[in-house]
């Protein structure tokens, strides 16, 4: 599961909880009605009204108003009113307010607000019930909210952890082919909508098999995780660093010229070239450049790349190259 696919995750997850909000209060509304509670009415209606721009957006637009952070204008509100004005069965709203809160919010945003919720609560209930009750409903809703607060710190944690082993390489920590291929898509996508501008370039390790057979296959690790050290000091924070295979690596560069990302890729081979690895292993690189062009298919990019990483290994490595359809265009 990638961070894309997350994030699709708790928009759906959010969306189902929005569209039982809206249904809730409506429901409520014509309750309230029918009680002649003219504030509870009110409330409940904007607040059904809000939940259904919420599913509207999240469904076709795929946004988030706000961050969810309406909800504090509704849900809040709605469960105090209930309480101040019928603590003996409104309170029971409060657990639901937490837990909702809870789902429905980032976790930094939920947890300030549910604290500050809790506060209000057992303000507004201070006089409203026995000792004993207050006691037992102080200890619940605290419990209720820790509880919650756990539940979404480990998800939150969770899922962290299966996006980092779902997109990087566990052994350089660059990203991996499968982040590799939605990159690419996303980049060619940008280019064809904005006329965003990007460049691939694909790198191997000249002669890397020789390493290994010499050194050991964990010399061979090593220099691997120096190699990725040593891109990865050297790109922007917008700039996406991969492992193509097992020592081909790949940089694509958005909003970067040719001319530009060219001079970057000679800078890596020289930095590399001129690096001290372990075990006084010399390594050098060689490199493909090209840019993505309007109408270039899943692959059409890559192969480009591909060809100038196969036209530099047979000048005789230790070099890049920048696909001759590119140099036709700096030209």
């Amino acid at each position: 599961m990638t961070l894309d696919e997350i994030t699709d995750f708790k928009l759906k997850l959010r969306l189902y909880i929005n569209v039982l909000l809206a249904f809730g209060c409506f429901t409520f509304v014509g309750i309230q009605h029918v009680a002649n509670h003219i504030e509870m009415t009110i409330i409940s209606l904007v607040g059904g009204c809000y939940f259904v721009a919420v599913v509207y957006l999240l469904h076709r637009k795929g946004h988030y108003l706000w961050k969810g952070r309406g909800h504090l204008f509704i849900i809040p509100p709605i469960a105090l009113f209930a309480i101040h004005f019928n603590p003996e069965f409104g309170i029971y709203w409060a657990y639901v307010a937490v837990v909702s809160l809870f789902l429905i919010l980032e976790l930094v945003d939920a947890t300030i607000s549910v604290t500050v919720f809790i506060l209000l609560v057992f303000f507004d209930i201070g006089h409203q019930f026995s000792t004993l009750v207050l006691y037992r409903i102080y200890a619940t809703l605290t419990l209720v909210g820790l509880f919650s607060f756990c539940l979404s710190y480990l998800i939150d944690r969770l899922l962290v952890s299966m996006n980092t082993v779902a997109t990087l390489d566990p052994l350089t920590k660059a990203l991996n082919r499968h982040t590799f291929h939605n990159a690419i898509e996303t980049a060619q996508e940008e280019h064809q909508r904005y006329k965003v501008t990007a460049i691939l370039y694909l790198f191997d390790l000249d002669l890397f098999k020789r390493i290994n057979d010499d050194h050991g296959h964990l010399a061979g690790d090593l220099v691997l995780q120096e190699v990725a050290q040593i891109v990865q000091a050297r790109l922007r924070k917008t700039d996406q660093f991969f492992r193509y295979g097992g020592e081909e690596f790949a940089v694509l560069l958005r909003h970067t010229s040719l001319q530009n990302a060219a001079h970057l890729a000679e800078d890596l081979r020289t930095q590399i070239q001129e690096y001290k690895f372990s075990n006084d292993i010399t390594v050098t690189i060689s490199g493909g450049l090209s840019e993505v062009q309007s109408g270039d298919g899943v692959n059409e990019w890559v192969d480009r790349s591909d060809a100038s990483l196969y036209e530099a290994k047979s000048a005789g490595r230790n070099c890049n190259k920048i696909n001759i359809t590119d140099i036709e265009m700096l030209r």
